[in-house]
């Protein structure tokens, strides 16, 4: 989808042969990150997402929200080079995201909802903010660089625990206990 040739921007999913109306602002796909990331988040908990009824199929329309949420472009490409650094989190970096999109495009995202596709768009062209700069430090690869290892150390995004390995913590926790 081209943001310049579109006049009309999605604000429907297709589940099951079926278009469902969404709601498009920016401020509810922040908070569809958050529950994305959440391991005791279940199917429904999405359905805020929808401007009326939820389809009956839950997966499917996970599926379709993830596919408006995470729209896939053509480049960057992939270079082969897997990470799994996270190097945004947007409940984490919401501040400098916001001070960021402030800095570079005077727009207030406190003032209105913007289309999610919109902000998007405006976080992947920002430029000579400290969020950028931040980002970088997460993405690098210092080497010998001490003082990139350092600042990566320091702004690095925190792990998240496996369901797993929180499990494992707290059955030693309960025998610690005893």
């Amino acid at each position: 989808m081209s943001l310049l040739t579109k006049l009309n921007l999605p604000d429907s999913v297709c589940v099951s042969g079926g278009f469902y109306k969404i709601k498009t602002g920016h401020t509810y796909w922040f908070r569809f990150a958050e529950i994305i990331d959440d391991e005791d988040a279940t199917l429904d908990d999405f359905d805020f997402l929808f401007d009326g009824n939820a389809p009956e199929d839950k997966r499917e329309a996970f599926n379709a929200l993830l596919g408006f949420y995470w729209e896939k472009k053509e480049t960057p490409r992939a270079t082969g080079e897997a990470t799994s650094e996270r190097i945004i989190d947007y409940s984490i970096d919401a501040d400098l995201i916001y001070a960021a999109i402030m800095q570079c495009y005077g727009i207030d995202l406190c003032a209105g909802e913007v289309h999610w596709h919109k902000v998007r768009a405006l976080i992947a062209g920002l430029t000579g903010t400290k969020f950028n700069e931040i980002m970088s430090y997460r993405c690098s690869k210092p080497g010998k660089d001490k003082m990139m290892a350092k600042l990566k150390r320091i702004w690095a995004l925190p792990v998240k625990e496996s369901a797993e390995n929180r499990a494992a913590r707290e059955r030693f926790n309960k025998l610690l206990e005893r």
